[in-house]
This record gives C-alpha cells, structure tokens and sequence, in this order.
C-alpha cells in the first residue's frame, strides 16, 4: 500500500477495524489490477518488435539488384538496397568452388565483386556487369568506381532475357555484342566460351571492319567517370532474380 493512502487513513477518526478492513480491500483490488497492466504492455512492446523485425528482414533479404562477375567462371550476386549481397548463383562448377572458397554472402557487393575478381580471373581479368532500375544502377557503377572497379550496366528487360538464355549478365552482354559483328554467332555457343574468349572473337570481328558497338546499349564506368553507347537507360526492374538465398 502507498504510504500516503496509510497516512491519510491515519488521520482519519475511524473505528481501527473498519479501516483495516478498508485498506486490506484497496491492496487487494491493486493487487489484482497491476499483472493485467504489465502483460498487456509486454505484448505490445513484443509485437512492436515483431513488426519491426519483420519489415527490416524481408527489405534486407529481397534482391534489388544483379552483379555478374565473369571471367574464366562467371558468378552472379542477388544485392539488396544496402548494397549487400543477399544470394548467389554460380553458372559452372568451377565458378561454385570459387565461391566455396570466397565467402561473399552479407559482404557489400563491391567487396565481394573485387574477391570474386581476384578469384577468377584469368589472364585476360573479370568484367563486372551491374543490372537494376536506373537510378540504383547509377549508385552502384559510382560505387563501383570508386572501389576501383569497371563496371558495365545492363538494363533489366536485357538481364530478364539473359536469365532466360541460360547466360550470365556479363557473358549475355558480350553475345550481343558479339553477334552485332557476327550473326552467326549462337547463345549455346556464347555460353560455352571463357569471357576471354568471347572478347577475342569480338576483337577479330573488329579487326575485319565490322562496325561494332552500333547495338550495344552499355554503360561503363571507370574510377567515377561514365560513358554511353547505344541507347539509352531505361525499362523498369524486374520482379526478383531468381537467386536461392542461403
């Protein structure tokens, strides 16, 4: 019982039992009311918490955007709006052990483009090759400047068709390329090539006159400076990048 309500009821001329009886009948309804109070509270700050959790997980584990990283192997990284790796996806075997061996998920995508680069590279290097909306794609090739990486963009209607040919954003871009000089040129063929490879063939093309770079639609960025050719960005983002996230 406060100590104010029993000096109160000291100063009160009472019989003594009938102000017993009335301050016994006070401590038990506070006692009856106080664990109804605090339960309620408790839930309530549990479910604050459960909203709050809820909403950060699914806004940190929904991809935003695609990074390929090609070279003798090629590995593709679902990132965040964080900027964080969130999945991954390897096209070969080699490029899984190459994972296995260089972790990657939860790192900032521009660490783990650069470890995947050091990883992979052949003797002719990796291409990074970045795909989201616009405006975030031009974040991430700054970002990626800045980390020292050259970056190339893809837009999402053509990272959509290179997912559905089976090819890496890095490698789909170089068939285009490719195939803008050389039409005979297949995606199963593309596919089976090194990026080292497909390079060579589009420096050969080049070195018989053929006009390339007239249906490239890339951007390349290089320690902060971007440069255009083709058309232009645009189209909007794909829903998801089918990545298995671990």
């Amino acid at each position: 019982m406060d100590e104010r309500i029993r000096r109160a009821f000291d100063a009160v001329r009472a019989d003594e039992d009938l102000k017993q009886k009335t301050l016994d009948t006070l401590e038990r309804r506070q006692t009856r009311s106080a664990p109804r109070r605090r339960p309620l509270a408790v839930a309530f700050a549990a479910l604050a918490l459960v909203v709050l959790t809820t909403a950060g997980g699914l806004a940190y584990t929904t991809p935003a955007a695609a990074v390929s990283v090609d070279a003798d192997a090629s590995v593709e990284l679902a990132v965040n709006a964080f900027g964080r790796v969130v999945g991954v996806r390897c096209y070969d075997d080699d490029a899984q052990a190459v994972v296995d061996a260089t972790p990657v998920l939860h790192h900032t995508w521009t660490q783990a483009a650069a470890a995947l680069s050091d990883a992979l590279s052949g003797t002719d290097g990796a291409t990074v090759t970045v795909s989201a909306d616009s405006g975030h794609c031009e974040r991430l090739l700054s970002d990626g400047g800045a980390a020292g990486l050259t970056c190339y963009a893809l837009d999402p209607e053509t990272a959509q068709a290179a997912r559905d040919a089976g090819l890496s954003l890095g490698k789909y871009r170089a068939y285009l390329a490719l195939s803008a000089l050389d039409p005979t040129v297949t995606q199963d063929q593309a596919g089976e090539m090194t990026m080292g490879e497909l390079q060579q063939c589009i420096d050969a093309c080049q070195g018989h006159g053929y006009g390339y770079g007239q249906q490239d639609s890339e951007q390349t960025q290089t320690a902060g400076e971007t440069t255009s050719a083709g058309q232009g960005y645009g189209g909007h983002h794909g829903q998801g990048h089918g990545y298995g996230h671990e």
